[in-house]
């Protein structure tokens, strides 16, 4: 199939997908109390997640509008499993504590990867005033620590893999290991493969196929749709909406359109 042809299936389930965050913010907002603050624990954790997760789904459906750009959208799928790891460390009452003290655990975690990151930072890079905002929020962060007795150590990314092997031991969640490996090498540059192809004894540009496409699209939605399922799950577990959004994602990666695209029907 020409590139326009592809184009012409492919718009309509990315204009599709882009509406799933509009669902999927509306969601937590709804779930959210109306006098929360940002010491409400944990769920001015979760909803600063689930929006850096929005984003980053965002702009993977964006990525995915084109061939060239295309792979973007891989390497921001591994941040989409790395923010549902952190949520289900949250979610799970068998990781130790309340959910509040994991939120703390992960906040604190994510308190000393910022100052690491401080150490190298440009010359030109105003750091009396970051060191500053930052003091000030490990202050608010250790007040909250004792006054909810936590304990336990901080969670940074170190932990994001024991987290998702754990998840893959659920039931359909087989693909997380390889799919996380994959995005991490794509991540590191590893991602050549993907944008050429060869036929005949020679090697093409192709910069991503259809299939290659409608593959990462699927799995956006999907992590995406995990994402926001345990964020509200946090929040007010058992509710009808959560399993309704759920549910609407599912319908998506089942479409009878994308999956025609998923085997390669249309690859040419």
């Amino acid at each position: 199939m020409a590139r326009a042809g592809i184009e012409e299936l492919l718009t309509p389930l990315l204009e599709r997908a882009a509406s799933v965050s509009d669902a999927g913010l509306a969601l937590i907002d709804s779930l959210r109390s109306d006098d929360a603050t940002v010491g409400t624990l944990p769920e001015a954790t979760v909803f600063r997640l689930h929006l850096v997760a929005t984003a980053t789904y965002d702009s993977g459906i964006l990525c995915l509008r084109a061939p060239e750009t295309s792979l973007g959208s891989y390497v921001l799928l591994r941040g989409l499993l790395e923010a549902w790891s952190h949520l289900a460390f949250i979610a799970d009452d068998a990781a130790g504590g309340d959910p509040r003290c994991r939120a703390l655990r992960y906040e604190r975690g994510a308190m000393r990867e910022w100052s690491e990151v401080l150490k190298d930072a440009p010359v030109y890079y105003d750091k009396v005033t970051w060191q500053a905002e930052h003091t000030s929020k490990e202050r608010d962060l250790d007040a909250l620590w004792r006054e909810h007795r936590c304990s336990g150590s901080p969670r940074t990314w170190r932990q994001v893999s024991s987290t998702l092997r754990a998840l893959a031991k659920e039931p359909m969640m087989e693909w997380i290991p390889g799919v996380w490996r994959a995005t991490s090498a794509a991540v590191h540059m590893y991602g050549v493969d993907f944008v050429l192809r060869s036929r005949g004894g020679e090697t093409e540009l192709v910069w991503a196929l259809p299939s290659q496409r409608a593959t990462w699209l699927a799995f956006l939605v999907a992590a995406y749709g995990y994402v926001t399922a345990t964020a509200g799950a946090i929040l007010s577990r058992g509710d009808s909406r959560i399993i309704q959004f759920h549910d609407s994602t599912r319908t998506f990666i089942e479409d009878d359109e994308l999956n025609r695209i998923l085997r390669r029907e249309y690859d040419g």
